[in-house]
């Protein structure tokens, strides 16, 4: 669905910094892909890129083997989606009008909604538990309840390719665990996933691929399995950890040591 090849990037003030170096993915349709890294490793930047908010610098990025320049603006957003870490607005709109903005590329000529629009918007609030919320103004919600808002707004795209950054921003235990088992179900639907997350073991629970970068470079790329070592773990992260499986669904979890003083 969407390759990256021998991509590199600086900001052009800064071109001795690279903060990704010599990028070569492949994503897979329907999988679910996520990436991890220490902070500052490239993550961010790299879904920035595939989202078409960064234009690279060196390299090139395919959609279906057709690269990003030759890709109508508003061509590109029916088949990609993509969820920001953060969300501002100066203005307060309501939950149901943000969420009907992803659905813009539907609108008439005069820029209205139709029947479906609207029915799209209060079907993903309610498969998010947000129904509720949709008449109040995005500054009468928690930072949680946003995060779900602009995961919705997303949705409503109904693209084949979902791009997430950090998706479970603000989001207590529950609620991470939901969004997960949501886009689990998206990809089973036929959709391709590519996260960015903190969440290893969330991350070992739900994808399919692991996706693991320092200093710009990807380090690792591989399945649960393969990825989630304890000597790789300590390599990326620099922390002590021990890797342990799941009693019910042998799958690999990281349980982490305390920094020794």
């Amino acid at each position: 669905m969407i390759t990256v090849s021998d991509l590199n990037f600086y900001y052009y003030e800064n071109p001795s910094h690279k903060i990704l170096k010599d990028i070569n993915l492949h994503f897979n349709p329907e999988e679910f892909t996520v990436i991890l890294g220490p902070n500052g490793s490239g993550k961010t930047t790299l879904i920035k890129l595939i989202a078409r908010l960064l234009k690279t610098v060196e390299g090139k990025i395919f959609l279906k083997g057709i690269p990003y320049e030759q890709i109508k603006v508003k061509e590109f957003y029916r088949t990609v989606s993509y969820v920001p870490q953060k969300f501002i607005s100066i203005y307060p709109y309501t939950v149901f009008e943000i969420v009907l903005m992803g659905r813009s590329l539907n609108f008439n000529y005069w820029g209205f909604e139709n029947e479906n629009d609207v029915k799209k918007v209060y079907e993903i609030l309610e498969q998010l538990g947000i129904k509720n919320l949709a008449r109040k103004r995005i500054n009468e919600i928690s930072g949680g309840e946003l995060q779900k808002v602009i995961i919705a707004r997303s949705l409503v795209q109904e693209t084949e390719i979902l791009l997430l950054d950090e998706p479970n921003t603000h989001l207590d235990i529950k609620h991470q665990i939901q969004i997960f088992e949501l886009l689990k179900s998206l990809k089973q639907l036929g959709k391709t996933i590519i996260a960015v997350s903190h969440d290893i073991n969330l991350a070992s629970f739900y994808a399919d691929r692991l996706i693991l970068i320092k200093d710009g470079l990807v380090k690792y790329d591989g399945n649960i399995d393969s990825i989630l070592k304890e000597e790789i773990i300590e390599e990326i992260f620099e922390i002590e950890n021990k890797v342990v499986f799941d009693p019910v669904e042998k799958i690999p979890q990281l349980i982490i040591k305390p920094l020794r003083k």
